[in-house]
């Protein structure tokens, strides 16, 4: 949270749109390098804080922040992908059979697997 208000107070403390879209822009390309080379729970910090913030000064203050808010929103989707690959690696989904069959294994909230009904 105290990320997301610092972004924030550094746009709003601008008093000029031209200047705080600047900031703005600089925040999210500094937010973005910090996904891609942080350790996991720093980026995902980073990144919640800052595209919360970037939806923020779009709805609340006016200003255009669609771009560092995608881009953001980008660089997040990877590295959640990144995240379920590893994960993936470590423990692998199982194969799905034909849709149709009703004898597909259903895995539950205990990964204990189980026919399907």
């Amino acid at each position: 949270m105290d990320k997301y208000r610092k972004i924030l107070q550094a746009v709003r403390e601008k008093s000029e749109k031209k200047d705080q879209l600047k900031t703005a822009e600089v925040i999210a390309e500094t937010i973005c390098l910090s996904i891609d080379e942080s350790p996991y729970m720093i980026a995902m910090e980073d990144g919640a804080a800052a595209i919360v913030a970037m939806y923020t000064l779009c709805v609340d203050d006016g200003l255009n922040t669609v771009a560092e808010y995608l881009e953001l929103k980008d660089r997040l989707d990877g590295l959640l992908g990144d995240m379920h690959d590893k994960m993936r690696e470590i423990y692998p989904v199982p194969a799905q059979r034909d849709p149709g069959d009703k004898s597909m294994p259903c895995i539950g909230a205990d990964a204990v697997q189980e026919e399907c009904i």
